[in-house]
């Protein structure tokens, strides 16, 4: 898909940052159940989406924000299914198979098993780091690109400096950046529009690690990432909970304060 500007056109890489949960459901002897209703909650913001099994038993929720997930299905008959702890991550896929047993709905099942290490939903490679192994590990400029390396396949150019990272022997330029699912990569060389160096020095703008959810890298990426045949690197930036957290006032703020105290 394109988008056209007066002159160019370039790829849309529409909700590159969010992931989808699927699956199917059987009964206890493995047949598929249609028409059951499956409810897919994001524990962390209090939202929830409403769904169906189709006629194959099968059940799919696109567009979801990154974060943890609990997934329940219901069916007259059959006992309710809560499988909890289901970790979504940045443009990531995770499939979810449950199995009803026969009995009332108020009766609840819950299944806390986390989800299966080995992603079978497609073939690319690559990995997720989160905010807080971004925080922990040493990183030198506070700058979230230099990790990048850690994943297999992917490395720096001898004599190259940190902008001329590279994936399977491709060029540097070949890696594709995304900052909440928008291109970030420059025009003429490809490098990071944010966290790259510029000829005089370090970075001229840079991304808060602390302002990162988490990032993946991606080789071998999905058609739907576009014109890059290297890695893709899938950044997510932090949003709101259904929690209120209280402000800490700033120095100046409680420096008024104590100014209005002493005054009255």
């Amino acid at each position: 898909m394109l988008g056209c500007g007066y002159a160019t056109c370039q790829p849309l890489i529409p909700h590159a940052n969010l992931g989808r949960i699927a699956g199917g459901i059987t009964d206890q002897t493995g047949v598929s159940v249609p028409e059951a209703a499956v409810t897919v909650i994001d524990v962390e913001r209090g939202i929830s989406r409403s769904l169906v099994t189709d006629a194959a038993g099968e059940y799919t929720a696109p567009n979801l924000l990154p974060g943890m997930y609990t997934i329940r299905i219901e069916l007259k008959g059959f006992q309710t299914v809560e499988r909890q702890n289901v970790l979504l991550e940045v443009g990531k896929e995770v499939r979810i198979e449950i199995k009803l047993q026969i009995g009332e709905e108020r009766q609840t099942v819950t299944v806390t098993s986390e989800v299966p290490l080995i992603d079978t939903t497609s073939y690319t490679l690559g990995g997720t780091l989160s905010n807080k192994t971004i925080n922990d590990l040493p990183l030198n400029g506070r700058n979230y690109i230099d990790l990048v390396t850690l994943r297999p396949g992917t490395k720096v150019y001898p004599g190259g400096g940190t902008s001329r990272r590279a994936s399977n022997g491709l060029r540097a330029e070949d890696i594709g950046y995304l900052i909440d699912g928008v291109r970030g990569e420059e025009a003429l060389d490809g490098r990071s529009v944010l966290n790259a160096p510029i000829p005089a020095g370090d970075s001229s703008s840079s991304l808060p690690i602390d302002a990162i959810q988490e990032f993946n890298t991606e080789e071998n990426p999905k058609a739907e990432f576009g014109w890059k045949p290297g890695a893709v690197v899938n950044a997510g930036l932090k949003s709101g909970t259904n929690q209120i957290t209280a402000r800490p006032l700033h120095s100046a703020e409680t420096a008024r304060g104590m100014r209005a105290t002493i005054s009255t």
